[in-house]
């Protein structure tokens, strides 16, 4: 079985996010899938709940590792055997509210998994990237889109959990914590996470393929998703932007 999640709490994205997204997968992925929406306000059957886990470790002053609760997908039904949500040897595609659909997710379920994927910035600079390491900046992976067959992000939450003070003093955020800890920018073949290939997704607000394709606010339909990604805008300042592609 094939399956689609998404993410909700807070109020930095209202329901018409989670609604329109449904939709776009439903008009393009053309094999059969479910829709489930981890959420701080469960009211539906495809919904999950966020549990408080991690909740404790969270210092909104300081907005380190602000998007923990990405984790809890990674664990809840992820247990081989515990088939109330997700069934055993099936995959997982966790989208972010603020993107586009393109093409058909067929291609991401027909994909290898022996190794999760996750996006791979191309639109990074790779001397950038190490040049920024021990700085903890400039991260090749962005977390909007993951893909992944049940239990294989299992070590990701554990790790979490195991170390879940040190991390959320450290890392600034969940994609510079992959980065790090199931990544290698050295040796991109080697690590625990791959990178979509060139050509999958791009970023609306950072480019494409870095040095050559780096043109902002451009659709590439011949892309399979565009992200919103951009840290350097507050909440709700691009809902404009990605509601006129809708």
């Amino acid at each position: 079985m094939n399956n689609i999640i998404c993410i909700k709490w807070g109020d930095k994205y209202d329901d018409s996010y989670v609604d329109k997204l449904k939709q776009q997968c439903e008009e393009k992925c053309s094999v059969p899938f479910k829709f489930w929406c981890f959420t701080d306000k469960p009211e539906k059957d495809w919904h999950i709940p966020i549990l408080p886990t991690l909740d404790r470790y969270y210092n909104e002053e300081r907005g380190f590792f602000w998007a923990y609760r990405k984790c809890h997908m990674f664990r809840y039904g992820q247990v081989l055997g515990d088939n109330r949500y997700f069934a055993d040897e099936s995959k997982c595609l966790f989208l972010d509210l603020d993107v586009i659909i393109h093409q058909d997710l067929k291609y991401f379920f027909e994909l290898p998994n022996d190794k999760p994927w996750i996006v791979r910035g191309w639109w990074n600079d790779i001397i950038t990237v190490k040049r920024n390491y021990a700085r903890y900046k400039s991260t090749p992976l962005n977390s909007s889109v993951i893909l992944w067959e049940k239990g294989q992000m299992l070590p990701v939450w554990e790790h979490v959990k195991q170390h879940a003070e040190i991390i959320f003093f450290t890392y600034p955020s969940l994609d510079n914590y992959m980065a790090h800890h199931w990544y290698d920018p050295w040796n991109e073949d080697g690590g625990f996470l791959q990178g979509f290939p060139q050509g999958d997704i791009y970023s609306w607000y950072k480019g494409n393929v870095f040095p050559d394709d780096m043109e902002l606010k451009k659709v590439r339909t011949d892309h399979k998703i565009c992200l919103f990604n951009n840290s350097t805008y507050t909440e709700g300042a691009n809902d404009g932007e990605i509601k006129k592609l809708w």
